[in-house]
């Protein structure tokens, strides 16, 4: 029986170790190498052939989730199991859409990796998986995918105008101020620090 061949990829050098340590105590396991950033992982990726990628969801404030397609064009290409300490709605419905096959919490059992591993490379993922719904439930608050976006929007230009920041989003400033006084209802916010916080807090944003 032919083994399955790993590669493990997460900005936490401790924990890659000793996840490729254990996994490769398993003797149907190769754990091939590990990757530190999202780089190095992607020219590998592109460039050699894998049956599985365990990856965090969190590289030093980047998601792992927005790279999926350079990762991995082909999803027939390896099974990706997605690791996170951020268990909500909107990362698990955003890794559905680009095709992850499992969505597991970092603090899980080491001593169940391995089902963890086996499942996850017998199995296919639904049809409805990965369907791209227009709103996701996160602390029971719904918000569309355009909230989202524009809440994070507000993260990463902070240094930036609303007339800017509007700019980049393709929208008025008329209606960038509409959405923000929606999200300030929806959190029970009252200004964009109180917002930005909100969205780290509950996963909306990966600082």
């Amino acid at each position: 029986m032919s083994k399955i061949n790993i590669v493990i990829a997460d900005d936490n050098r401790f924990f890659c170790e000793a996840l490729k340590d254990h996994i490769n105590n398993h003797e149907e396991f190769n754990v091939r190498t590990v990757f530190f950033d999202l780089d190095t992982l992607i020219n590998y990726t592109q460039n050699n052939t894998l049956d599985l990628l365990i990856l965090d969801v969190n590289f030093n404030g980047v998601s792992s989730i927005d790279y999926i397609d350079k990762i991995r064009p082909n999803p027939n290409d390896f099974k990706i199991i997605l690791l996170t300490t951020l268990n909500n709605n909107l990362i698990q419905q955003e890794a559905k859409e680009k095709g992850v096959n499992q969505f597991v919490g970092k603090d899980s059992d080491l001593q169940n990796f391995k089902s963890i591993i086996i499942d996850t490379i017998n199995s296919e993922l639904p049809q409805d998986a990965i369907k791209k719904g227009s709103k996701i439930l996160v602390n029971n608050i719904l918000f569309t995918k355009r909230k989202i976006e524009i809440l994070r929007a507000l993260y990463i230009h902070t240094d930036k105008s609303e007339k800017e920041i509007s700019k980049k989003l393709f929208i008025s400033e008329s209606a960038l101020k509409t959405h923000k006084r929606e999200l300030f209802e929806l959190t029970n916010t009252n200004n964009t620090n109180e917002l930005i916080k909100y969205g780290i807090q509950n996963g909306l944003i990966i600082p």
